[in-house]
């Protein structure tokens, strides 16, 4: 009931618009420029629904400051009430799926209410940016959280096959850790194994699956140093600290959950399995 309140507010002020302005704009009652370069769909999205859109927004001079098409194709915004008067986010709820629009919204309320930041000194009070919108899609958010669910689930099923397979392969006949990591000692270290706040100097090679390699520390006078319990790695290393002796030479098979996760990070793919072959080539005790 309440989504279809915030619809009927969001339609109302659109039908009640002033005239359109020299430059083909109308405006809502809130303060709201906006122009449809197409409308192609009825159907409006509800509050807390996931929309799929192509988001570009610029200064008044015309100068990119982001292009959601950059960084995905399927640009996911949750839609939620407008973060000021004005805010964009009621221009969204005016879209439907094939819908482009452009919208002018005050630069100085969308950096301190939406982005929860400062004016950049390029802009002055009083600015106006403009959002250049294209609305692919949405879904009803409790469908999308389904949806995705299955997928998650699927997608780690489909992991651990892989998993087994390399496995198998490589003759890493080993059980994981309590987390999951599968560890092959093949230089057993020397000395004590690190605790948390001793620096741990290796040498790595990290590689996918596939045998794709996405990082590597070779030199031994530059080596990879992290401190151990600071969070300074993913957690799979964390979880092999314990194998981490002075000299030792290991290879870690780590999960997803346990590397970057279900979303893409730069040249990793979501659900990525990561394999590091690992040398230990020094550790400083911390300061107790």
């Amino acid at each position: 009931m309440k989504n279809f309140i915030f619809l009927f507010i969001f339609i109302a002020l659109l039908v009640s618009g002033c005239d359109k302005d020299k430059e083909g704009y109308s405006t809502t009652k809130s303060g709201l420029k906006y122009k449809f370069i197409t409308s192609k769909s009825a159907d409006k999205p509800a509050l807390d629904d996931i929309m799929i859109l192509h988001i570009a927004y610029y200064t008044p001079g015309d100068s990119l400051l982001f292009d959601s098409g950059l960084q995905s194709d399927s640009f996911k915004v949750v839609l939620v009430a407008p973060t000021f008067t004005g805010g964009v986010e009621e221009g969204f709820a005016m879209m439907g799926p094939g819908d482009s629009a452009l919208f002018k919204v005050s630069a100085d309320s969308v950096f301190e209410k939406t982005f929860h930041g400062q004016l950049p000194a390029y802009l002055k009070k009083g600015d106006q940016l403009q959002f250049r919108v294209k609305m692919k899609s949405f879904i009803n958010r409790s469908v999308y959280d389904s949806l995705e669910r299955v997928k998650d689930i699927e997608s780690r099923k489909a992991e651990f096959v892989k998993i087994e397979t390399f496995l198998t392969q490589n003759n890493m006949d080993v059980m994981p850790t309590e987390n999951g990591v599968y560890v092959l000692t093949t230089k057993e270290g020397t000395g004590d194994a690190p605790l948390k706040g001793d620096t741990i100097s290796a040498l790595f090679t990290g590689r996918m699956l596939n045998g794709m390699v996405f990082d590597k520390a070779e030199n031994r006078d530059l080596p990879f140093r992290f401190v151990a319990g600071k969070n300074e790695v993913i957690p799979g290393w964390e979880e092999c600290i314990p194998y981490f002796r002075k000299g030792a030479v290991v290879r870690m098979v780590i999960p997803s959950d346990l590397g970057y996760g279900a979303t893409d990070y730069g040249k990793i793919p979501g659900y990525s399995t990561l394999v590091f072959d690992v040398e230990i080539i020094d550790i400083v005790k911390g300061k107790n």
